[in-house]
């Protein structure tokens, strides 16, 4: 869902305007500094105790800071440790923020020292291009040679100016944390249960070595541990700990690497056979001197020994067979769990209740009879909570159902082959064929998007699955041409059931205004789409709740197969089509955790487990709410198992990991392995031929492989995953997504017609600098961001990729082009119609935005890799300056496929993720100048058409492979006497290049060379020599009558080419 990283510098404003991008039920928020930004880069620096960088790193930190020479920002760190008093501290820093020469020091004594104990004064790289900035750094106080706090990177936010460590804690505080008389608390779970004998604990240093120190297990199978002022109480038993070192085991330091510098205890040999008891408990470490003397408590994490000692890899979920149904549940923690059977969808139907048997490995079963089938049911499970540290008997939803009742309060015993879900002729149907990933073209949409606003479409089915077979429709007419244009894959935004949405028709709101009533700059259309925002129809859905199981609110019933059956039928039509379904997979988060929301369903089946934690113990949040941990084993299995699902049972084509830096490279490995046994004889489908991509931003817990080699970028090179490029994105449209959308780009008038703003921050020089910059990240992203692709910079220099710098990160990434994911535009941060009329100078007028529209697609278009387009760019769609959509209601989100509105003007965007930019959208929304018509909204259509038409008019815009590209694709007007604001690509399939055996021959071209100007006048090429007889492209030449820009587009035989102003225009020698 994310927009991505953002350049170190033209960073995010602050995650704090992202963080809250989906409505989700949150447990609890991190403590201060540890909430983190998804839209900073991150270097893949050592955890710790590391004084060097890489060449292309030091460059990059150096620079930004000779940038900015003094105006650092500096913030005082606080040492926190109530039972030690010794002075010998030394606090270590590293990381991006972090300046060279302190970096290079190694640890360095206090600054001084103030009520709280020592603290440092620490001097952070400011922003050399005077965007907000949010700052990197790693932390960690040493004492005695040996990590005391802290020992991670963490983010600082812009506005912070003190920051707190506590002795055996590596979370970072923003605000001071409250004294206690000794250091107990139930509510934190800092100590960790890795192995069945092995528990670790960062102690504090000040008793962790002592001698006379007593280590205990206390548990509680009531849960009636309580801190008291001579120490722990209520305790069922007690086990003795021994203190065995510091130096974590090779198995758990790979698993747990953020652990690393914790004290190891080992349990009594004979307390082995009481750990399935155990777990079922409350549970506490407890640390004293001796009787009366407490020192320290915390509860215990229980991750780590569930795990190694109860992996269950029999059938979970219901199962159909000759003997009935089977239930399987995995719920290891549990005291018990019944069984509760609904006659109906509704909980009031409940008929029956069963206890079920508790099996290996944590597992819990129930055999039922064959007319159990279509009923409904839930657990109701008894387990100790950590969020409340009580027994909790809870009412739970299984979260393997495949089918459910509406809004998820109940799941549906059901058979996937059961004629009651399957369309008309769904056996018989077959995907379309697999094809090379390069050749792959992505159209991004949202079902309820698609149909809801389209009166050619049945009233009960807009909105709804079943709107895509309606083949006479307007929206479905139009994916056809996009199909006949090139378009290969539909990417639906989340499918799954999720639960930002009342799924029953009665019970969603409407609005009850006509809002056409009111001016296009007015507040009143956004003040009536958030009176119903959370219970009207709409959301993005990046909410998730039952993973397996189609969302019910675009079913015609809710309530049972239909959704099943519904969602098949909508996949079969867009295969009839010609087109492949891309499922976007939200697995780095759920919507809900705890005890009590109906939507919370894994936490409550095994509380803590599903979702990453925090040293102490708290849910992480850095993805928006309640992060999953898909790196505990049954987690893992759970995302696994669901994949294979998706693709067995509904054909799908491919998946878009929402977030995926949040899931290990070795999850993502075994999705790709499990995809890949899958078979058209055993299967039904040909799992090699799937294509995987997704958000790969390095952010957040995970940031800098401190819960293991995360999949982020500059993990993935070379797995064949697809990633999103921000390099591109970035560099053609300026800023981010999460800076102010004034910021210029390479397209939008950087240095070549910058807008008040621009003029504003820069002058001619650091604006030439900046565009030159941005061409550089453009060329490279057009081809493919190969890591190893030679170019020739701005500054003259011909270098690799990875050598390239995006802020302080290597530009460079893949190794092959199917990993690259080309996009300007996608449903999070302002759309691209938006985008442009907030970037351009005011004097550009609609016309001339329009083409710089159709540039950014053309950028896109015609780079190396996979192309990603949102629904309705090509339609000029907008959102009325909407920055974060996915909660405002059909009103902004509208998309019309009739061509007559693109939506622009329909008041201001709604306040609650627009009102601070209000000032800079209601000139332009209420300028009338600014709103297309009917024909200037056909005619970028048209013009779009014809661009992914010449996309798919050669292979050499779709190379396989890194070799071809680096043989065949050059870039013209590059150096330090280049002209700004234009790229040159040359795409070469001649005998010279042919004679190398990596290379791709074109049948009808032995050249192609595009321009890409976006320059508000005339450009002109001198082309170099033998270059060949050039001539407009037939499809250009053949618009040129309808597309007043290509008229100037000439090109005579050898030289030279000349292209009109914000044109894209392309050149071919025809064999």
């Amino acid at each position: 869902m994310l927009s991505g990283q953002t350049s170190y510098t033209q960073a995010a404003a602050s995650w704090k305007l992202a963080s809250t991008s989906r409505r989700c039920l949150q447990l609890r928020v991190p403590r201060g500094a540890y909430l983190l930004n998804r839209s900073t880069p991150f270097r893949n620096l050592p955890k710790k105790r590391s004084t060097t960088v890489t060449t292309a790193q030091s460059q990059a930190k150096q620079a930004s800071q000779a940038a900015s020479v003094g105006n650092f920002k500096t913030v005082r760190v606080h040492y926190l440790n109530p039972t030690d008093s010794r002075g010998d501290q030394l606090l270590r820093i590293w990381g991006p923020s972090c300046p060279q020469e302190t970096e290079d020091k190694g640890p360095v004594p206090p600054t001084g020292n103030d009520e709280d104990g020592s603290f440092w004064d620490v001097q952070l790289i400011p922003d050399h291009n005077k965007v907000v900035l949010n700052h990197w750094l790693g932390l960690e106080i040493e004492q005695g040679g040996e990590s005391s706090a802290g020992g991670g990177m963490t983010e600082i936010m812009n506005d912070t100016s003190q920051l707190w460590l506590v002795a055996g804690r590596k979370e970072v505080e923003a605000t001071r944390p409250a004294a206690t008389p000794w250091a107990g608390s139930l509510s934190e779970c800092a100590a960790h249960w890795v192995a069945p004998d092995l528990i670790v604990w960062r102690a504090p240093n000040a008793f962790a070595d002592s001698q006379n120190v007593q280590y205990e297990l206390h548990w509680s199978a009531s849960a009636s541990l309580s801190i008291a002022g001579s120490g722990l109480e209520g305790a069922d038993g007690v086990l003795p700990l021994s203190p065995a070192g510091k130096k974590l085991p090779k198995q758990v330091r790979q698993k747990f690497p953020f652990l690393d510098g914790c004290m190891l205890f080992q349990l009594p040999a004979d307390a082995h056979s009481q750990v399935a008891d155990l777990l079922q408990t409350q549970l506490a470490v407890f640390a004293q001197k001796g009787p009366g003397q407490p020192l320290a408590a915390t509860g215990i994490q229980m991750q780590g020994v569930l795990d190694l000692g109860f992996y269950y890899d029999g059938p979970l979920g219901t199962a159909e067979g000759p003997q009935g149904t089977h239930f399987g549940l995995w719920a290891p923690t549990a005291q018990s769990v019944e069984l509760l059977i609904f006659d109906g969808p509704r909980e009031e139907s409940l008929a029956d209740s069963q206890p079920m048997q508790r099996g290996p490995s944590g597992s819990w079963t129930f055999q039922a009879p064959t007319s159990w089938l279509w009923r409904y049911y839930k657990y109701r499970i008894r387990v100790y909570c950590p969020w409340t540290q009580k027994m909790e008997t809870v009412e739970a939803t299984d979260p393997y159902a495949k089918c459910c009742a509406a809004d998820g309060r109940l799941t549906q015993v059901a058979s996937m082959e059961a004629g009651e879900m399957l369309p008309s002729g769904w056996v018989q149907h077959q995907h379309p064929p697999r094809m090379t990933p390069t050749d792959i073209s992505i159209y991004e949409l949202h079902i309820r998007d698609f149909s809801i606003w389209d009166d050619s479409v049945p009233q009960e089915l807009q909105g709804k699955y079943l709107a895509f077979a309606e083949e006479a429709s307007q929206g479905v007419q139009h994916l056809r041409e996009l199909q006949e244009a090139g378009m290969t894959h539909i990417h639906l935004l989340p499918a799954y059931d999720y639960g930002s949405v009342p799924e029953r028709h009665e019970d969603q709101k409407r609005l009850e205004v006509d809002l056409t009533q009111y001016p296009a700059d007015s507040e009143e259309q956004q003040a009536a789409v958030l009176a119903i925002a959370d219970q009207d129809a709409f959301n993005w859905g990046y909410d998730p709740v039952h993973y397996s199981a189609p969302e019910g609110s675009y079913a015609t019933n809710p309530d049972g197969p239909a959704r099943v059956r519904e969602f098949r039928a909508m996949v079969q039509a867009l295969h009839r089509m010609g087109l492949r379904v891309v499922l976007d997979v939200v697995y780095n988060h759920t919507f809900a955790a705890g005890p009590s929301s109906i939507h919370s369903v894994l936490d409550k089946v095994v509380p803590g487990y599903y979702h990453r934690r925090t040293e102490s113990g708290e849910i992480c949040n850095s993805t928006c709410c309640n992060n999953t941990a898909t790196e505990h084993a049954m987690c893992e299995r759970l995302v696994i198992d669901d994949i294979v699902h998706w693709a067995k049972h509904y054909k799908i084509d491919g998946y878009r990991f929402d977030i995926m830096g949040h899931l290990m490279v070795s999850t993502m490995k075994k999705i790709q392995d499990a995809l890949g046994a899958l078979t058209l004889e055993g299967d039904g489908v040909d799992g090699t031929g799937l294509y995987i991509y997704g958000e790969a931003w390095d952010f957040g817990e995970v940031a800098c492989n401190q819960r293991g080699r995360n999949a982020c970028q500059l993990n993935i090179g070379g797995m064949g995953l697809g990633s999103f490029n921000d390099r591109m994105r970035d560099s053609v449209m300026g800023g981010s997504p999460f800076a102010t959308p004034k910021y210029q780009g390479l397209i939008t008038g950087l240095s070549t017609q910058p807008n008040w703003f621009t003029q504003g921050e820069m002058n001619a020089a650091a604006q030439a600098g900046l565009a030159a910059e941005y061409a550089d990240l453009t060329r490279l992203s057009m081809a493919g961001n190969l890591k190893e692709y030679k170019l020739e910079t701005a500054s003259g220099k011909r270098i690799k990729g990875k050598e390239l710098l995006y802020g302080n990160l290597p530009a460079g990434y893949t190794e092959q082009p199917s990993e690259h994911v080309a996009y300007t535009s996608c449903h999070d941060g302002e759309i691209l119609f938006d985008q442009v009329m907030m970037k351009s100078a005011d004097d550009v007028s609609l016309v001339e935005r329009c083409q710089t529209h159709s540039l950014a697609q053309a950028c896109v278009l015609f780079s190396q890799g996979i192309a990603f387009l949102h629904a309705g760019d090509e339609l000029l769609r907008s959102k009325s300056l909407d920055r974060d959509g996915y909660n405002s209601g059909d009103w902004f989100n509208r998309l019309d496929y009739s061509g007559q509105t693109n939506n622009f003007g329909v008041g201001l965007p709604v306040a609650t993720k627009n009102r601070e930019s209000w000032p800079l959208k209601q000139p332009l929304l209420a300028n009338a100048d600014l709103k297309p018509s009917p024909q200037l909204i056909q005619a970028c259509k048209q013009r779009f058409l014809m661009l992914l038409k010449i996309r798919y008019s050669s292979p050499l815009f779709r190379l396989p492979t890194a070799a071809a590209i680096q043989q065949q694709l050059s870039f013209l007007n590059t150096g330090p006497d280049q002209v700004p604001g234009v790229v040159v690509l040359r795409l070469q399939s001649d005998d010279v290049v042919m004679a190398e055996e990596d290379g791709i021959h074109d049948p009808k071209f032995r050249q192609i060379i595009v321009i890409i100007n976006s320059r508000a006048d005339v450009f002109t090429l001198q082309l170099p020599s033998g270059c060949g007889n050039l001539q407009l492209h037939p499809l250009q030449q053949a618009a040129q009558s309808s597309e007043p820009s290509l008229e100037g587009c000439t090109c005579g035989g050898q030289g030279p080419c000349n292209v009109s102003a914000r044109t894209a225009a392309v050149f071919v020698e025809h064999r």
